[in-house]
């Protein structure tokens, strides 16, 4: 059975290894399948046309495509091209689309299956029962079509020992292309070192944040400490990794855990930067664990505030409490860590006043570096849900990055609220002393240039 996994060109998405598939070429390895080629064509800037030479050139059974729901447009594509080349060739698609949008994938005639949150397992049944000829109706986890007819089955129950989990199958593809590419290919906007690599620890979020995708549910899992410090090992020694960036939805939730990893690090004598750009949860970090963290070397940590409206955070289900967050971030400035803040706008019935309250946060926490996003809600979420109920303009949600408008749920015009997206931008970066401070703490000085070119490239957008 030859496997063909395909990353999508599409400039909406940030030039990242793809960890999605190389998780999943590592399980279907452990299950048997060793005919598996990652065609990643954002990285190595395939056209269409290069693509279907590829696709041609390894003629596999099945080829798998990951993507966004803003990559839909470009998941679709390619969908159609593999069809065009061998209309026998199974199609699969996954990731965050396939999660929220099945039944509309579905409806493309290039589509077989959809593979539906947490992938490994179902993956690894759906290509055995491919390969045996079996029914696909009690696997669960995926959609298919009966006679014509989407079916989606049942939710597949997460893996519950994710050291069960081989690590990600970093051979499969040139991490030294990686390395060499001049484009960022981390989640982190400043990282030490080209040699960086992303790392889950953990999967699921137990919170119930209203605008939040579910692709690995609300149940959270733990990897053991000692296989996390493995991979670290692993990845170091392997490949050279300078820089580990770690993309758990929630890494501090349990603090023990958390801890015993920076201990463990300190402890093995470990020389590697860290950094948390996915967003940790401010109101679960402690003292102790930031100075552990800064021991352990880490460099970036982002905090994921969103709004500094307490009817915004209660309405959203964030909750968070400002005042400890307040708190959190002086300390995590004080041990030398950058220090990071996400924020949204847009919110349902968000006035000028609580996005204002949301500039005047994120300026006097102290944040060196913040990011300001355009609420963008996604498919099966409940703030989508609750939108659609109100027949809010949604139909836009696929096209954009979350720095491009797209859907308003507030109180302001669309017109304002690009305004004031563009105010947010320019009054917490074009300060003297915040140009200064950013000027001093990053550590590539041309990426530094290019950060402020974007960020005059936003406050002037739309």
């Amino acid at each position: 059975m030859k496997i063909a996994f395909i990353i999508a060109n599409s400039p909406e998405v940030k030039h990242l290894i793809p960890l999605g598939p190389l998780y999943l070429a590592s399980y279907l390895r452990s299950q048997g399948y060793h005919d598996i080629t990652i065609i990643d064509a954002r990285h190595e800037r395939l056209s269409d046309k290069a693509v279907s030479r590829r696709i041609k050139a390894l003629s596999p059974d099945v080829v798998g495509i990951s993507g966004m729901s803003m990559e839909s447009a470009h998941v679709h594509r390619l969908a159609r091209l593999a069809k065009e080349i061998d209309a026998n060739c199974k199609v699969i698609v996954g990731g965050p689309y396939a999660t929220s949008s099945p039944e509309h994938i579905m409806k493309d005639q290039n589509v077989d299956f959809v593979v539906i949150g947490e992938g490994e397992r179902t993956a690894a049944r759906l290509i055995n029962a491919l390969q045996e000829g079996k029914d696909f109706s009690e696997i669960d986890g995926m959609a298919f079509k009966n006679n014509g007819t989407c079916v989606v089955n049942p939710v597949q129950s997460a893996i519950e020992d994710l050291d069960v989990i081989p690590f990600p199958a970093w051979d499969i593809i040139n991490m030294e292309g990686y390395f060499k590419d001049i484009r960022n290919h981390s989640q982190n906007p400043i990282p030490t070192s080209n040699r960086i690599a992303s790392l889950f620890t953990s999967r699921g979020c137990p919170y119930q944040c209203t605008y939040c995708h579910n692709i690995f549910g609300k149940k959270i899992r733990f990897r053991s400490v000692e296989n996390v410090i493995e991979e670290i090992e692993a990845l170091i020694k392997n490949y050279g990794v300078q820089e580990i960036e770690v993309i758990d939805d929630c890494f501090n939730f349990d603090l023990p855990r958390a801890k015993r990893i920076c201990d463990e690090i300190i402890r093995r004598g470990i020389k590697i930067a860290l950094s948390f750009p996915n967003g940790l949860r401010v109101d679960r970090m402690d003292e102790e664990l930031i100075v552990k963290l800064k021991q352990a070397g880490a460099r970036v940590i982002f905090y994921a505030i969103e709004s500094a409206s307490p009817r915004i955070q209660k309405i959203v289900k964030k909750n968070l409490d400002l005042d400890k967050a307040r708190h959190i971030i002086a300390q995590t400035i004080k041990q030398g860590i950058v220090t990071c803040g996400y924020f949204m706008l847009g919110f349902p019935g968000e006035t000028k006043e609580e996005v204002l309250q949301t500039l005047r946060f994120a300026k006097d926490a102290g944040f060196h570096i913040a990011d300001f996003f355009y609420l963008i809600p996604q498919p099966k979420t409940e703030i989508f849900n609750e939108l659609d109920r109100e027949n809010v303009k949604l139909k836009k949600f696929s096209a954009h990055d979350y720095h491009k408008f797209s859907t308003n749920a507030s109180s302001l015009s669309d017109r304002e609220l690009k305004r004031m997206h563009a105010k947010l931008f320019r009054e917490f970066y074009l300060r003297p002393r915040q140009m200064w401070r950013i000027w001093k703490i990053l550590p590539n000085k041309i990426r530094s240039l290019q950060e402020a070119f974007m960020v005059l490239l936003y406050s002037v957008a739309d």
